[in-house]
């Protein structure tokens, strides 16, 4: 009988917490810090080396980025906001932030000639970057909108500045052996550039930070709309558009202006020459395409733009919906989207004869909340926003007065390699208000 009362009991407030509002559900007002952190890549994951006997097995390391090549991925986006949200009444933030977003790609030559030789690629390959960029951003946004009965619309207009900006391009080794002249040759190219909002040893300066965003910023708005369709789904609706760029004046170039190349006779190189019994190997002095003055200009001075680059933050656009049949209880979420990182660069770069460094990706997230009375949840979510797959688990506890949520991932540019530990991702959220 007791067990019996006891199942009532809990049975009777599981109902109420699915289909009730309660006092935890909404705070009006908060503030809230968030500090996000996530690093991965699609060569190793902790299953590889967290094992009694490691084996780090190139011919199947190869294999695995046959198509893509190896990528590696670091961003972090910490942030302090101030909110007011009323039901059927005003929305207002206002935010504070920064965002850092680093990739670095390698074509898959280097790993096919380490895991399975030459047997693959004949006498010749070239290693290539590629999607390989860093970008920092300050960020400071205001948000305004209104709480209707069955809906919401909200606008966050956004002034950003992009402190620095790294890419690059046509960097490039090759090997090759020419079985004519039987020797072994290489040929190397460094294109990148760094443009940063002032001199990089000024970037330790706040005071040097705080004007160089004064006079660089650009703006974005986001413009966000939701709508409860029935009692168990809601649908919403976003886009990120770019307004005005932020500008960057200063240019650091890391350039050879021709390809550094060489060759080495391979019977020098085993030592079967017979002019250089001694096994000594010589590089060709012929073979080599870099000239003493290319050499001094390996690292650029810094250079003021005339006309300085200019960058948008990522645009965004997508589509979401909730499904709650069981009030906060249970929800199942849903987003898919579209992301353009670095949108328009060759028409806002144009006057400087900018490249096309525009990159176009899908997003999409799917996401189950268990939450007991507003005050416990858990989520557990699938995710591939801004080219990472991303398998999350998030604890929150919430007091009204005080929430805490907390998140570990599994992540890689890999979809097979996220599940293995290939990367790690955290998060903490702290929100004060009632």
């Amino acid at each position: 009988m007791k067990k019996l009362v006891v199942s009532f009991v809990l049975f009777i407030s599981l109902i109420s917490a699915s289909f009730a509002e309660n006092f935890f559900a909404h705070r009006f007002f908060e503030i809230k810090v968030d500090v996000p952190v996530n690093v991965s890549n699609n060569l190793i994951g902790l299953t590889d080396v967290l094992q009694e006997s490691v084996v780090i097995d190139l011919p199947q390391m190869a294999d695995n980025i046959k198509f893509v090549g190896a990528a590696i991925k670091a961003n972090a986006a910490p942030s302090v906001s101030i909110n007011l949200d009323i039901p059927r009444g005003l929305i207002f933030g206002l935010q504070v932030g920064a965002e850092a977003d680093v990739g670095v790609g390698l074509s898959k030559d280097l790993f096919e000639f380490l895991g399975h030789g030459t047997t693959n690629m004949g006498n010749d390959f070239t290693m290539k970057t590629s999607n390989t960029y860093a970008d920092l951003f300050a960020t400071v946004a205001v948000k305004g909108g209104w709480n209707f009965k069955q809906s919401s619309i909200s606008f966050t207009g956004t002034a950003f500045s992009s402190l620095v900006h790294f890419d690059a391009g046509n960097t490039f080794a090759r090997v090759y052996i020419n079985e004519q002249e039987n020797t072994f040759g290489y040929e190397a190219n460094l294109d990148a550039k760094l443009y940063s909002a002032a001199r990089t040893e000024d970037l330790s300066n706040v005071n040097t930070i705080v004007n160089a965003i004064k006079s660089n910023s650009g703006f974005d708005i986001t413009g966000n709309y939701e709508r409860d369709l029935f009692r168990f789904l809601s649908v919403g609706a976003t886009a990120r558009i770019p307004i005005v760029p932020s500008k960057l004046s200063t240019l650091y170039s890391v350039r050879t202006d021709t390809p550094y190349g060489g060759s080495i006779s391979i019977d020098q190189l085993l030592g079967t020459d017979s002019e250089n019994e001694g096994g000594d190997t010589r590089e060709e002095e012929e073979g080599s395409t870099t000239t003493t003055e290319e050499k001094k200009d390996l690292l650029g001075e810094p250079e003021i733009l005339a006309q300085p680059y200019s960058i948008h933050r990522p645009m965004k656009i997508g589509v979401s919906a909730d499904f709650h049949p069981f009030g906060t209880l249970l929800t199942t979420t849903g987003y898919l989207g579209l992301g353009f990182r670095h949108p328009f660069a060759a028409a806002i770069n144009k006057s400087t004869g900018g490249v096309d460094e525009t990159q176009v990706y899908v997003d999409y997230s799917i996401a189950g909340r268990l939450s007991l009375w507003n005050i416990l949840s858990l989520t557990l979510s699938h995710s591939y926003l801004d080219e990472i797959f991303k398998n999350e688990l998030a604890l929150a506890l919430n007091i009204r007065l005080v929430e805490v949520d907390a998140g570990v991932s599994f992540q890689s540019p890999s979809f097979t390699k996220s599940f293995t530990g290939a990367g790690v991702g955290a998060f903490v959220t702290v929100c004060v208000g009632f």
